[in-house]
């Protein structure tokens, strides 16, 4: 077990979600307070007195070096928590978010970036350094609480620096944040594949089983781009019998076509076409892939393939198919594929979940099924994009949009 300093000057820093006091790590203040430089380029121009100063308007990352301290019972246990702190710092990748307790309701976003050369005094306390690279703000855990927006609100930013909030938004329509406007239009987030497209090669029947969470009644779901194909193979009773031509032709909107690949042999193809359905509906339907084949010492010869599907209305369909082959030839099972079971919901995807705009990279998301999927399609933002200035920011927006939060992001340095 640690031994717990103590004192006022030690305190510890939690770096995602681990803190420093659990591996017996204890830091000092003397680098917490530090400012971030400023990106100001300053510019000789002849003939003018001093210099002109190019301000980019941003700061640069800073490096944050914390003087730490590391005790422990024994020899075995400060081994033991020197490796273990050790391992936590290396296993992290990215910005991670890091806190320490000299900066309350305060926290950075940083990446470690070295230290741990461990001084040791008896074998049981030792002395180090670990050195973050920080992104430039430090940002305010009260920025982080969802603020409900109602149109006609102002919004005080307590800082003296713009902030860049996340837009959680249920409806459509038009949005202004002070005189800047981004409209959210009411339509789906493209496709919604509900089943993606496979093919088998054995067997008479599968089930399918569909996601239907965001299905309204009578919406229609498409069954994509159906498909079979197969190799019909001759035995003959006259060796000189011969396969002459032949035609398929396929029910509803398919088509098919049929290719002689050798005197006694042809390959049968077919495109089913598109099947539609609607939710809530149960419905059977049924293609057919009739084929005639002209042979020297049969005549015509006449075959099919059936393919049904089956909807329970719900969230599931069942395939089944079944063949008659014409007299005199054989067959492997037919290839059969089933291509994307596609929604077109009427429900209002972008705004209903709700969607989501970041204002500091200009994006438009939505979460299905615990996915992140773009909006990017369904929502416009200026190129210069809309901030909370310090002060108050009046925020309006259209009667269809049923809800409005912002996660404010405050920030200062």
């Amino acid at each position: 077990m640690a031994i717990a300093p103590t004192g006022a000057i030690y305190k510890t820093l939690t770096f995602d979600n681990a803190n420093s006091g659990t591996y017996g790590v204890y830091i000092t203040g003397e680098a917490v307070y530090n400012a971030p430089e400023k990106d100001v380029e300053m510019i000789e121009i002849p003939g003018r007195n001093g210099a002109f100063a190019l301000d980019r308007g941003r700061f640069q990352n800073i490096e944050v070096t914390y003087p730490a301290g590391i005790f422990a019972d024994n020899e075995a246990d400060f081994a033991q928590a020197v490796s273990d702190f050790r391992n936590l710092l290396c296993s992290k990748q990215g910005y991670c978010r890091l806190t320490d307790d000299y900066n309350s309701g305060e926290y950075r976003m940083a990446v470690y970036k070295s230290g741990l050369e461990v001084t040791p005094a008896m074998l049981q306390a030792g002395e180090f350094e670990i050195v973050f690279d920080c992104k430039p703000q430090r940002f305010l855990v009260s920025g982080e609480s969802k603020i409900a927006v109602t149109s006609g609100d102002d919004v005080t930013n307590p800082t003296l620096f713009d902030s860049h909030p996340l837009l959680e938004v249920t409806g459509y329509g038009n949005i202004n944040i002070g005189t800047d406007e981004i409209e959210v239009h009411n339509e789906p987030v493209g496709n919604i594949v509900l089943y993606n497209h496979k093919q088998w090669d054995s067997g008479t029947t599968r089930t399918i089983t569909i996601d239907t969470q965001y299905a309204n009644n009578g919406d229609r779901i498409i069954v994509e781009y159906l498909g079979t194909s197969a190799d019909y193979q001759a035995y003959w009773t006259v060796a000189s019998g011969t396969v002459t031509s032949a035609s398929v032709t396929v029910s509803g909107n398919g088509t098919g076509k049929a290719r002689k690949m050798t005197p006694d042999q042809l390959e049968i193809s077919a495109d089913l076409g598109d099947r539609e359905f609607a939710y809530g509906t149960p419905a059977t339907k049924t293609i057919t892939v009739s084929i005639s084949i002209n042979t020297s010492n049969y005549g015509t010869l006449s075959g099919s393939v059936s393919v049904t599907l089956a909807y329970d209305g719900n969230s599931t369909f069942t395939l089944s198919r079944s063949v008659t082959l014409p007299n005199h030839f054989s067959s492997k099972y037919p290839v059969l594929f089933i291509g994307d079971i596609v929604l077109s919901s009427s429900q209002t995807l972008i705004g209903n979940p709700p969607v989501y705009i970041d204002l500091d990279i200009g994006e438009a998301y939505v979460i299905k099924s615990g996915e992140v999927a773009s909006a990017n399609n369904g929502v416009v933002i200026p190129p210069e994009l809309p901030v909370l200035a310090p002060g108050n920011t009046n925020i309006t927006y259209d009667n269809t949009i049923t809800k409005l939060d912002i996660i404010p992001r405050w920030w200062k340095v």
